[in-house]
C-alpha cells in the first residue's frame, strides 16, 4: 500500500552566519564508480512478495517481484537478492511498483517487467510501461505503453500476465487489468492489442489475471499455439489453439474468477478460483485439474469457507505430478500451503510438518509464535532442484533446501534468510533521538508499525508494539527527553505512545481521543514536552494534550489533516502549512489554538515544514515545484533559498554540523541546476553538493532526516525501498556501524 504524502520531518537546519562552509562535502563521484553507495538500513523485507519466477534453462536465475518495492534478481552464489529497479526517479516514481516479470527461457539474459503501481482512472496521469533487459536487469529500455499498469492493485498476487513465448522469445503478451490483452512480436519494443480476444476490457482494474502456455509444445521458432487467459471480468478461462487467431471458453471449473494457472509437463493444467481477486477478500477459493482431454476436476485440498480463498500456485518442472497451493485470507489457523506428489488426488499440509528460522529477521515473531505464513500470494520450485521452495508473505519469504524431507515424514526447515537483500518497507516518518539513546534511529512505516533500531546492519528484534498496523507519526522536544509516537492499532483504532528514554521504551497513552476513527497523521512535542499536538488523518479534529495522553482537548483553528510543527526553542509556539490552500497557521499558546499568519505559500501535495534546532522561529518550508523557502519570524515572511538554482524542493531535513561549524547541515530531496536528487549543504543552502548517482533514486522519497550526532549521516525514507542510509564522511559508508 502507497504511503500517505503528509508528514512529519524533525527540525531543520541553522540560518547561515557563514558565507561559506568551514567544512565543504566532497563531491559525488558515484556517475564514475569512485563515490557515494547508499545502503539499506536493515530490516529484512517488511512487505508483500507478489511473485518469484525462475527461468527454466538457466540454474540459479530468479527473479521476485514487489507491489510497490521494485524487482530483485537471486544472486545464487553470495544467496543474496539483488535490487534492479533503484534508478527509479522521483518524477517516475509509479515504475518501482511491478506488475508482473518475465524471464527468457531462451536468451536468459533477457528479462521483461510491467511497472506501474495503480491501474484506476485517477492514475491515467501516471507513467506505465514494459521494461526490457538484456543484461539481467543491470540496465533497463522503457517502452511506455497506452494502458495502466495497477501492481498495487486488488490482482497484484496473481499472474503471471506477463509472459514471453517458451518457444519464440521476441513474442510477449501482456494481460492488462482494463485494456484487455496485448502482443508484441519484437521482444516488447512495440505492442499491439489482441482485436480477436473475447475481452476487450473496461475500466474495473480487474481484467485479466494471467497468461500461460501450454509446456508441451516443443517447436523452437514457432510461436506457441495453444494459449489461455484468465479473466475476472466475466470469470471465465479462454484458450487458443491457434497462436491466437481465434479464442475460445475452456468449458468445465467452477465459474468463478481464475486467478492462476500453469501446464504440467504432462500436458494437464491446473487452475486456481476465487470468488475475488486478491490478496483482499478472496472468498471461497477451488483448485481445479483439467486433463488433456479437456475433462475438469475439483482437487480442492480442502474446502473453504466464503472468507479465504486459495492463491499461490507451483508446479515442480522436473515431477509432473508434484504440485503446492497456498491458502490465503485464512487468519484463523493461519495460512498454510499444501502439496501434492500424485496430481492432486491427495495433499500433505507442509506447514504440520515445518520448522521456521526467523533467526535473519526475529521482528517476525511480533512477541509470539512466527507464523507460517499469511497472504501467501507465491510459491516457486528451483527448476534444478525440486528440494528448493520459496514461498511469499505479505513481509517476507521463506525458503528451504530439503522440501523433500516431508515425503519421509521428516521436518522441513525453511528460513527467512531466503529474503536476504529484499527491503521493501513503507515509510512514513524518520527521527534520530536528540538525547541520549540506544535507538541510533526510531522508524513509523506502514504495515510493520516501527522500530527502535539499535543497529543499522542487523533486523529489529521486535516492533514497538504488537497493536500497530501502521505508524505515521514522531514528533520530539528539543532535548529527546519526550518522544511522541502515533498510528493506527490493528483493530483500526487511533494508537500512540509516547517515550521519555529516547525511544528505548514506550508506554500507550492512558487513553486515545473519542472523536477519533482510525487516527494515523501527525504529531508534534513542544520544545520543553509540555504538550503533544496531534493532527490524526482520520479527518477528525486535531487534539492536544498536557498530561501524556490522559486527557485530550480539541484544538481550534488547525485545518484536519494538517501536520503539526513545533518550534525547535520556544515551547509555545506550533505551525502548521495547509498544502492544498498555501496558508501557513502558527499556534503562539502551546498548540490549544491556531490561527492564519500568512497566506499565498506554493501550494503542495506534501507539506515539509522544519523548525531550525535551537532558533525559535526560524522554519524552512519544502515547497516542491516552489522551491525550498526560509522565513526566520515565525512564517511570517517567506524569502526563496538560492531560488536561481533550487527550483524544487520535495523534502527538508537536518543534521550536525561540519567539524569548526555551528550551522547544521541541510539535506533535501530536490532539484538543483535543473538535476533531481538527494543533496546537503554546509551553508544554508548557499552551495549544494549531490550525494547519490542516477543508478540510486528509489523512487518518491517520502522523509530526509540527518543524524544531529554524526556529521555526514543521511537518512532516507522510501515509498517501498525501505530506510536508506550513507555517511558522506566514508566512501566505505561503514563507520561505527
Amino acid at each position: 500500500m502507497r504511503t500517505s504524502k503528509k508528514r512529519l520531518v524533525q527540525a531543520c537546519a541553522l540560518a547561515g552566519v557563514l558565507a561559506v562552509p568551514l567544512f565543504a562535502a566532497p563531491a559525488a563521484t558515484a556517475e564514475a564508480g569512485g563515490g557515494y553507495v547508499w545502503k539499506n538500513v536493515t530490516i529484512g523485507a517488511g512487505g508483500f512478495v507478489t511473485g518469484v519466477v525462475y527461468n527454466p534453462t538457466q540454474p540459479g536465475l530468479a527473479y521476485l517481484r514487489t507491489d510497490i518495492g521494485g524487482l530483485y534478481r537471486w544472486n545464487a552464489s553470495g544467496q543474496t537478492w539483488i535490487p534492479l529497479l533503484d534508478s527509479t526517479t522521483f518524477a517516475n516514481w509509479n515504475e518501482l511498483g511491478v506488475d508482473s516479470v518475465a524471464t527468457d527461457p531462451i536468451r536468459p539474459n533477457r528479462v521483461w517487467a510491467a511497472v506501474g503501481q495503480y491501474a484506476y482512472s485517477w492514475n491515467d496521469g501516471q507513467p506505465a510501461a514494459i521494461l526490457s533487459s538484456d543484461d539481467y536487469g543491470k540496465t533497463w529500455q522503457t517502452y511506455r505503453v497506452p494502458f495502466e499498469i495497477g501492481s498495487n492493485d486488488q490482482g497484484r498476487d496473481s499472474g503471471e500476465r506477463l509472459v514471453v513465448d517458451p518457444n519464440d522469445d521476441d513474442v510477449i503478451y501482456y494481460g492488462t487489468e482494463n485494456d484487455g490483452l496485448w502482443k508484441s512480436t519484437d521482444g516488447g519494443r512495440s505492442w499491439a492489442k489482441d482485436s480477436a480476444f473475447p475481452d476487450a476490457g473496461s475500466n474495473s482494474a480487474a481484467g485479466l489475471q494471467f497468461v500461460t502456455f501450454d509446456q508441451t509444445e516443443k517447436h523452437r521458432g514457432t510461436p506457441t499455439q495453444h494459449i489461455v487467459v484468465g479473466d475476472a471480468d466475466t470469470s471465465s478461462l479462454y484458450e487458443t489453439t491457434d497462436g491466437g487467431t481465434t479464442w475460445s471458453k475452456v468449458t468445465g471449473g467452477p465459474g468463478t474468477i481464475p486467478i492462476k494457472a500453469q501446464f504440467s509437463s504432462d500436458g494437464s493444467m491446473y487452475v486456481v478460483y476465487d470468488q475475488y481477486t486478491g490478496p483482499y477478500w478472496m472468498g471461497t477459493g477451488k483448485l481445479y485439474k483439467f486433463a488433456t482431454d479437456g475433462t475438469a476436476t475439483d482437487i480442492t485440498p480442502e474446502g473453504s469457507s466464503n472468507w479465504w480463498g486459495y492463491d499461490g500456485l507451483a508446479l515442480d518442472p522436473n515431477n509432473a505430478n508434484t504440485l503446492y497451493v497456498s491458502t490465503n485470507d485464512r487468519w484463523s489457523p493461519v495460512d498454510t500451503i499444501y502439496r501434492s506428489t500424485d496430481g492432486g488426488e491427495t495433499w500433505a499440509d507442509v506447514s504440520a510438518s515445518t520448522k521456521l528460522d526467523i533467526s535473519y529477521e526475529p521482528y517476525l515473531s511480533w512477541g509470539a509464535t512466527p507464523k507460517f505464513g499469511w497472504w501467501i500470494g507465491t510459491i516457486a520450485v528451483d527448476p534444478f532442484d525440486s528440494n528448493h521452495v520459496v514461498y511469499g508473505t505479505g513481509a517476507t519469504l521463506f525458503g528451504t533446501y530439503d522440501m523433500g524431507a516431508i515425503s519421509s515424514g521428516g521436518t522441513v526447515d525453511f528460513s527467512a534468510t531466503a529474503s536476504k537483500g529484499i527491503e521493501e518497507t513503507a515509510i512514513e516518518a524518520l527521527l534520530v533521538p536528540n538525547g541520549p539513546s540506544d535507538c541510533k534511529l526510531i522508524s513509523a512505516m506502514h504495515d510493520l508499525g516501527g522500530f527502535c533500531h539499535t543497529s543499522l546492519t542487523q533486523s529489529p528484534t521486535d516492533t514497538f508494539d504488537t497493536n500497530y498496523s501502521t505508524a505515521s507519526g514522531i514528533g520530539q522536544d528539543a532535548n529527546g527527553g519526550l518522544i511522541a509516537f502515533v498510528g493506527e492499532s490493528g483493530s483500526s483504532k487511533p494508537a500512540g505512545q509516547y517515550s521519555t528514554d529516547g525511544g528505548t521504551t514506550w508506554t500507550q497513552f492512558p487513553t486515545t481521543p473519542s472523536s477519533m476513527s482510525w487516527g494515523q497523521g501527525q504529531v508534534a512535542v513542544a520544545a520543553d514536552g509540555s504538550s503533544i499536538v496531534w493532527n490524526p488523518a482520520d479527518g477528525s479534529t486535531p487534539v492536544y494534550t498536557t498530561d501524556k495522553g490522559t486527557t485530550w482537548t480539541d484544538v481550534s483553528g488547525l485545518p484536519t489533516g494538517v501536520a503539526p510543527v513545533a518550534d525547535s526553542a520556544n515551547p509555545s509556539d506550533f505551525y502548521a502549512i495547509d498544502s492544498s490552500t498555501g496558508v501557513f497557521y502558527r499556534s503562539i499558546d502551546g498548540g490549544k489554538t491556531f490561527a492564519s499568519a500568512a497566506t499565498g505559500l506554493t501550494a503542495a501535495s506534501n507539506d515539509q515544514l522544519l523548525s531550525a534546532p535551537g532558533h525559535a522561529g526560524e522554519l524552512y518550508f519544502a515547497a516542491q515545484t516552489g522551491g525550498l523557502m526560509h522565513s526566520t519570524d515565525g512564517g511570517t515572511t517567506w524569502t526563496q533559498v538560492n531560488g536561481s538554482r533550487v527550483t524544487a524542493a520535495y523534502t527538508i531535513g537536518s543534521g550536525a554540523a561540519a567539524p569548526g561549524s555551528h550551522v547544521k547541515t541541510l539535506y533535501m530531496v530536490g532539484t538543483v541546476d535543473g538535476v533531481t536528487g538527494f543533496y546537503m549543504s554546509t551553508d544554508s543552502g548557499a552551495h549544494w553538493t549531490k550525494i547519490n548517482s542516477s543508478q540510486q533514486n528509489y523512487g518518491w522519497i517520502p522523509t530526509i532526516v540527518g543524524d544531529p550526532n554524526h556529521f555526514g549521516r543521511v537518512y532516507l525514507g522510501t515509498n517501498g525501498r525501505g530506510i536508506q542510509t550513507i555517511d558522506v564522511t566514508s566512501n566505505q559508508n561503514d563507520q561505527g556501524w
